[in-house]
């Protein structure tokens, strides 16, 4: 059975029309909102203190408020329903009029499996410990119980749209708060969320794995409240790619030039955010840096900047973003050890805002903050002359694909103006990449002009102020980096692993114009060899980074 209509969104419960609201994620940031402005946390501890730990037992009812889903926007209706499984970390409840209609015993017993002891990529736990152990605790806000309650009621649809599940703010706060808020609504006064069970089916993959992304909502409430969509939202798909059942990769793919941290709830939103996070996790995640991202008090670009910072990487979030942008085009294992690929997703192919298949050949283009453009060379043996010019500085990748060497990418920086040879084009590379990644809060205008250099020397790549080459490469044990200075200049030499932190500082003076070279050993900054593997050399010319090229030790 089709589980939704092309363009909706399979996560989300509803999409709110009522009021000034325009959309779900406007209604459900401010819900958070207003739960923050409206609880009084200390008001919170005295209830929970007052009451008795509660544990239910199968067979026990309840009466549940929840959205009616009918009707846009959204009406209230109880509930009454009955819990059909208890666990170490969760209950199932299920409405009374729904039990042996559109659920049963069987079905119970199945989500009821991958809520407390599987998920779709092994049998170490379920859903509830896994996103505990990655996202962080589950709050426990009013109730003095620390297990979820899954609700399973018939969420229905409307106007073409089928409702999965969703976690309500309004539960994090008490009944009389709930009032208060804007709009006023109602409170179970307990952690849980709200999946359906009619139309659709609840032991569908799809929406057991939505188990886990609702979850991390109720987590995130707990962690950070005040946390902008985009991030809740990606992390909240992180969980699904976590749980083994990811959201299907369309939609971005064919518009990179969507701004990663805008919020449009449209089905590239979600995709977007799920590639991004469950890159930066594949890269960085030691284990903790994805829980502490949850409670960082700082959001969005700021809280993911601050917790690298927290957990020792001196790569900025600038960098990591332009990397990304070359793992959506490559999602190549071969490459720089694996820093421009997935492990847990496959990747479709990426659309190229420009393709050029004879020289010489021109465009220009526009590209939004935090969003990406592709320029796509086909050589047929040519080499190449770029001159750029762009509004803002930029970090240009330019990738050299190929299938019988290893593809390789290099960056030039771009303040203006660059003249650049582009690194050649032998015959076994079949297609170059430029990769206009814009990692600005500001539009990026471009405009090119590319002519064939077949015939030129492009062992050293030609820089706007420089060159830099190194020699040789591979190495074992020392290799002989060697730069140009056409201006006298203050210069930088940095050696970074590819995880973009900093290994060594060879260069730290005022040069005069000329050629100069330098020896790296291999070693650290406190002279200690470093392990095989690829290395990023960063010449930086008058506090600006001219080029950043790669070496690789091997011993």
């Amino acid at each position: 059975m089709k589980i939704i209509i092309v363009f909706l969104i399979m996560i989300v419960a509803f999409t709110l029309f009522a009021g000034n609201f325009e959309s779900f994620s406007e209604f459900q940031t401010h819900i958070k909102k207003e739960s923050h402005r409206i609880a009084d946390m200390e008001f919170h501890k005295q209830i929970k203190q007052s009451r008795e730990s509660r544990e239910y037992e199968v067979g026990d009812t309840h009466t549940y408020w929840r959205y009616d889903l009918s009707v846009m926007p959204p009406g209230w209706i109880q509930i009454p329903a009955t819990c059909r499984a208890v666990g170490e970390h969760c209950y199932v409840f299920v409405a009374d009029c729904e039990w042996q209609v559109n659920m049963d015993e069987a079905d119970v017993q199945e989500v009821f499996n991958y809520l407390e002891f599987q998920t779709m990529n092994g049998d170490d736990y379920g859903v509830v410990e896994m996103d505990t152990l990655h996202f962080g605790e589950i709050p426990d806000e009013l109730d003095n119980d620390p297990k979820l309650i899954v609700f399973y009621s018939a969420l229905g649809s409307y106007g073409g749209s089928t409702f999965d599940g969703y976690f309500s703010s309004y539960d994090q706060v008490t009944e009389a708060e709930a009032q208060m808020m804007n709009p006023p609504g109602h409170s179970n006064e307990c952690e849980m969320i709200y999946m359906t069970c009619h139309p659709l089916n609840p032991t569908d993959p799809t929406r057991i794995s939505v188990l886990a992304h609702e979850l991390e909502h109720l987590i995130h409430w707990g962690g950070d409240i005040n946390e902008e969509t985009w991030v809740d939202e990606g992390l909240a798909e992180l969980a699904m790619v976590y749980f083994g059942m990811p959201d299907p990769i369309s939609q971005f793919n064919s518009n990179p030039d969507n701004s990663l941290n805008t919020w449009n709830q449209e089905w590239a939103d979600y995709v977007k955010t799920m590639l991004f996070f469950t890159y930066f996790a594949e890269q960085f995640d030691d284990g903790t840096i994805i829980k502490d991202l949850v409670s960082e008090p700082l959001n969005s670009i700021a809280g993911i900047s601050n917790q690298l910072v927290e957990h020792g990487y001196t790569i900025p979030f600038e960098a990591i973003f332009v990397n990304w942008t070359i793992a959506n085009y490559l999602d190549d294992p071969e490459v720089e050890e694996g820093l421009y690929n997935y492990e847990n997703l496959e990747l479709p192919i990426f659309h190229s805002t420009h393709i050029h298949v004879t020289y010489p050949a021109s465009g220009s283009g526009t590209t939004n903050p935090w969003a990406t453009d592709y320029v796509r060379l086909l050589p047929n043996g040519q080499n190449f002359t770029l001159h750029l010019e762009v509004n803002h500085p930029i970090n240009m990748g330019v990738i050299r694909m190929s299938d019988e060497v290893v593809t390789t990418v290099d960056f030039f920086s771009v303040d203006d103006v660059l003249d650049i040879d582009l690194p050649e084009m032998p015959d076994e590379y079949y297609r170059m990449v430029l990769v206009f990644a814009n990692a600005a809060n500001s539009n990026l205008s471009y405009n090119y002009e590319i002519s064939d250099n077949t015939g030129a020397d492009n062992n050293v790549l030609e820089i706007a102020n420089s060159k830099l080459h190194n020699y040789p490469n591979p190495f074992n044990p020392t290799t002989t980096i060697e730069f140009s200075i056409k201006n006298n200049s203050k210069v930088d030499l940095l050696i970074y692993n590819i995880k973009g932190q900093t290994i060594k500082t060879l260069v730290h003076n005022v040069f005069d114009k000329g050629d100069y070279s330098v020896i790296w050993n291999g070693d650290d900054e406190s002279n200690k060899p470093v392990s095989s593997g690829v290395y990023l050399y960063n010449l930086i010319i008058n506090g600006k980074t001219e080029a950043v090229k790669k070496c690789l030790l091997l011993k």
